[in-house]
């Protein structure tokens, strides 16, 4: 990716007249030339999103009024289905104003189904994981109806729409607030899709699970103790992969589910700081011992936790991985850690008093304060 790359020069020129040229072959009397000048006078100051949309509205300006015929001019505007069991690369975002345009204009009930048939030929292109949501939204025993009908459709991308698309936090996307409340008729979908084949569409039934996780942690942990003994390999990579939030929190059911005992029989020594002084674009330096004081091997889950300070001078705690052992009776364990304090783009640092902590299983152990300073 060149330097100085913005993610809305995905949506540029080049793409306005490529959407233009499939229409017009799909009906030879659309406006290409019309349309083409309507967005792209317009398009440079515009977000990627905004652009997307900016498309998506002259496709309903200069498509029929008539939203069956003019989803059926795009349907046949269509290139061929993804070959791979992964979406990447920018040429996919062609299909984004496509799919806008279904959530958009095709809401009406009497819509509906030539609707679920655009979402369901979108998604074999791009995603429909975002246009399905207002449908979720205003039709949502319609809509799960349909997703129940595509859990065994032998296109990989519709199986992950199932999934990825009734997300009740999908970033980036509207939320789901009745899924966030009871998530269970999305339960009853994903309990069709825990042995799927494919890996990219598990990873989205994990990465659901985990959403579902953040709202009803009891519902996640009663459901993978029904499926922890499953014998299947596939599900077991996704009660791992969709715990990860719980664990850092040290949910007790999400640790026992994984092996990890909530009540670690363990002594920490020697927790310190290589020095309690640093610079942003430092590392922050420490180290500690862990000994056993259980007569079995014991699985530690071991975290550490840093509490920034903020701008209201309050702390705010954040897990940051470290290290998964096995710890054997009367053994001691000796590690040590570097975190960066450097700039990125998600977090702004602020000067003075920060604090770290060690979890174990989800149990908290030491807290040593250590003083951020200026690098001027």
């Amino acid at each position: 990716m060149e330097e100085g790359f913005q993610l809305r020069e995905v949506i540029n020129k080049k793409v306005v007249a490529k959407i233009a040229d499939d229409i017009r072959r799909a009906c030879a009397g659309f406006d290409k030339t019309g349309f083409i000048n309507a967005i792209n006078p317009n398009l440079f100051s515009l977000s990627f999103n905004d652009r997307s949309l900016l498309i998506t509205k002259n496709l309903q300006h200069f498509l029929p009024d008539d939203y069956p015929e003019a989803i059926k001019i795009i349907l046949h505007s269509f290139g061929p289905e993804l070959e791979t069991d992964e979406l990447s690369g920018f040429d996919i975002f062609y299909y984004m104003p496509h799919g806008s345009f279904v959530a958009k204009y095709g809401l009406a009930p009497e819509h509906f189904e030539i609707s679920m048939t655009a979402l369901y030929e979108i998604t074999k292109r791009f995603s429909s994981e975002s246009p399905i949501r207002p449908f979720l939204i205003k039709y949502p025993d319609k809509t799960l109806k349909k997703l129940k009908t595509w859990v065994k459709d032998k296109n990989l991308h519709v199986r992950r729409l199932v999934s990825e698309g009734t997300r009740p936090r999908l970033p980036l996307a509207r939320r789901l607030p009745a899924f966030q409340k009871n998530p269970k008729p999305v339960i009853e979908l994903l309990e069709e899709l825990k042995t799927d084949p494919v890996l990219y569409v598990r990873r989205s039934v994990a990465n659901n699970f985990n959403d579902i996780g953040k709202d009803n942690p009891e519902i996640v942990i009663e459901t993978f103790k029904r499926w922890q003994n499953n014998g299947d390999k596939g599900t077991q990579w996704i009660i791992k992969h969709a715990l990860r939030s719980l664990v850092k929190e040290g949910n007790k059911g999400a640790l026992e589910i994984l092996g990890f005992s909530a009540n670690p029989k363990i002594k920490i020594t020697a927790f310190k700081l290589r020095t309690d002084q640093i610079s942003i674009g430092q590392y922050l330096e420490f180290s500690f011992k862990i000994t056993s004081l259980s007569p079995n091997p014991q699985k530690l889950m071991i975290d550490f936790i840093i509490h920034f300070k903020k701008a209201n001078g309050k702390l705010a705690p954040k897990v940051f991985k470290l290290s998964q052992k096995e710890i054997l009776p009367k053994e001691t364990l000796k590690l040590s850690k570097k975190h960066a304090f450097k700039k990125i783009s998600t977090r702004t640092y602020y000067l003075g008093t920060h604090s770290i902590e060690l979890q174990i299983n989800g149990q908290k152990f030491g807290l040593l304060d250590f003083n951020l300073i200026s690098n001027d």
